[in-house]
């Protein structure tokens, strides 16, 4: 019965990491991204070579050059060159 449990939680937890957004910085040095949650903002700091997961039901993205981008959930972010580029 515990292992049952166990496996619950374990894909439970899985399944909601899979519709996240990620973001992979490129570049060679830290990159910093704003997110925008309903009335909640997170500076998330991107080091070089680091990919993060974030976002998984819709927000707002501030990059690096000031853009903004607004995501579903399920997006792929690279950025390189002070620049994003959403996949």
């Amino acid at each position: 019965m515990y292992r049952v449990v166990v496996a619950i939680v374990f894909c439970g937890f899985s399944i909601g990491q899979a519709f996240a957004a990620s973001v992979t910085n490129a570049d060679t040095s830290v990159q910093t991204i704003v997110v925008t949650e309903g009335s909640r903002k997170t500076e998330l700091q991107v080091g070089a070579g680091e990919t993060l997961e974030f976002c998984s039901s819709g927000c707002f993205v501030t990059f690096p050059n000031g853009d903004r981008e607004a995501l579903k959930g399920d997006e792929t972010v690279e950025i390189k060159g002070d620049k994003a580029s959403v996949k």
